[in-house]
């Protein structure tokens, strides 16, 4: 059993447990604001519907809301639980919806064979597309290249900011570049935006905090 499912989710206290567990599984990183209030994470590892509706909720994390579909026609689920499509290029979206407006948004995916279309990756919302950089976190060489059971583990983060732009839900579409791609998993960080008045009691804490060290002094 993968190392992620038996240490669960417990929250930012074990910070460094996470880094030794994704360093040697999915080559995943720690967004810098997981665990603040308002932030959800949501983690994918074993895919259960190769090809459409109800698609896959999330098999760990502080919120199983969101769905991750595969599309594209021919694809199956392997032994070890990834979507594997031999025939046609795998075509993948995530849907996610929040009561709150969101901030950053962290996407981070693992394949294995042939590659991501990493031009392909968007996130979509009522106004408008964003695009964003990739940033490679993990390449792992499997077996010699062009043996059966050869292939390269790929890990991949993207980044984006709806600070301001009042989105509460949008959908994230990729595809792989060609067919063949297995697909291993996938780990979601949303950070929630605090309302103004959320964020006007927060400052009035903070000013009475500095009042009372202010008084011992």
């Amino acid at each position: 059993m993968n190392i992620l499912k038996k240490l669960g989710w417990v929250g930012i206290a074990t910070a460094s447990l996470w880094v030794t567990a994704t360093a040697g599984t999915n080559g995943f990183y720690i967004p810098t604001f997981r665990g603040q209030p308002g932030t959800t994470s949501s983690l994918w590892e074993t895919f259960t519907v190769p090809t459409g509706a109800p698609g896959n909720r999330p098999n760990a994390g502080t919120d199983l809301s969101p769905v991750l579909t595969q599309w594209a026609q021919g694809a199956l689920i392997t032994g070890t639980g990834n979507i594997y499509n031999m025939t046609e290029a795998g075509v993948f979206t995530i849907n996610y919806s929040s009561t709150a407006p969101l901030g950053l948004v962290v996407l981070q995916m693992r394949t294995f064979g042939t590659e991501l279309d990493y031009n392909s990756v968007r996130l979509s919302y009522d106004g408008g597309v964003l695009l964003t950089t990739r940033t490679e976190t993990d390449r792992v060489q499997v077996g010699q290249p062009g043996t059966p059971g050869s292939g390269v583990y790929v890990s991949s983060a993207w980044q984006w900011d709806l600070t301001g732009r009042n989105v509460s839900q949008y959908s994230i579409s990729f595809n792989a570049a060609e067919h063949s791609l297995s697909f291993d998993s996938a780990l979601l960080d949303v950070q929630a935006v605090p309302e103004p008045g959320t964020l006007a009691l927060m400052a009035i804490g903070a000013g009475f905090l500095v009042m009372g060290l202010r008084r011992r002094k």
